[in-house]
């Protein structure tokens, strides 16, 4: 974990700030990319960029907060479990979970409620909750999984809503792991807090990027960040900072 601990990470001293202050669960972001910057190939696989000691670092932040999210579309391309994994990684002490016997929260931010009842997320492995458009069609999905209704926004869903939904459920923060569209309509509205950035020492030369929509079109608008710290993992460097507000 280099020298610091997995509440230092996810900023756990930062949480109360922010969940008074919004109304909200503080957000951590995390992604995975190559030096130039990519988290997919051309071809659009992804796996695995970073090395198998990072993947096992990301169960352990999963588990230091209380949900894990993601959109619709990494729900569609990788049908990713989400749940916290121990059994294969001896670093992984489940009792850093503020209740051992409960993962966090498997949540996937759905407009059209595109999630199939079969989808790994909706599995039994921990509790999932679909945030969908209040005019989609979800009935698929009831008696599967818990759903959430909002209003739509200008693109996707209104995440101010979402996240006061969550918050409700006394999540108190939570694990943002894309895709890069979700990310961006996070980072446009000023909703993340944290950034984790895992990157690995290799080159695509093309293929996804990291952030997509972020509403920065010019170095006027750059959103700068203050590292926090920066440490290896495995042949990785693991890179953590906050946004300059």
């Amino acid at each position: 974990m280099g020298a610091l601990t997995v509440d230092e990470l996810v900023g756990r001293d930062e949480w109360e700030a922010v969940n008074q202050e919004h109304g909200r669960p503080f957000v951590v972001y995390k992604f995975a990319a190559t030096l130039d910057g990519r988290i997919a190939a051309e071809d659009g696989t992804s796996q695995w960029i970073t090395s198998a000691e990072s993947r096992a670092e990301v169960h352990l932040l999963r588990a230091g907060c209380h949900a894990t999210v993601v959109g619709s579309g990494t729900q569609q391309t990788d049908n990713p479990n989400l749940a916290v994994r121990g059994n294969d990684d001896p670093r992984l002490d489940l009792s850093i979970v503020s209740n051992p016997e409960r993962q966090p929260w498997r949540v996937v931010i759905d407009s059209d409620a595109a999630t199939p009842a079969d989808a790994n997320v909706c599995n039994d492995a921990a509790p999932t909750l679909i945030v969908v458009a209040d005019d989609s069609d979800a009935s698929h999905l009831e008696g599967v999984v818990d759903v959430l209704r909002v209003k739509r926004a200008d693109r996707g869903l209104d995440l101010d809503a979402a996240l006061q939904g969550l918050y409700a459920r006394d999540i108190k923060a939570i694990f943002l792991e894309g895709g890069p569209t979700l990310a961006g309509s996070f980072i446009a509205q000023g909703l993340v807090d944290r950034v984790v950035n895992y990157v690995a020492p290799a080159l695509l030369g093309s293929g996804k990027s990291g952030l997509d929509g972020a509403g920065i079109h010019s170095m006027s608008e750059i959103l700068r960040l203050e590292l926090v710290d920066v440490s290896r993992s495995g042949p990785d460097v693991r890179l953590v900072a906050r946004p300059v507000r």
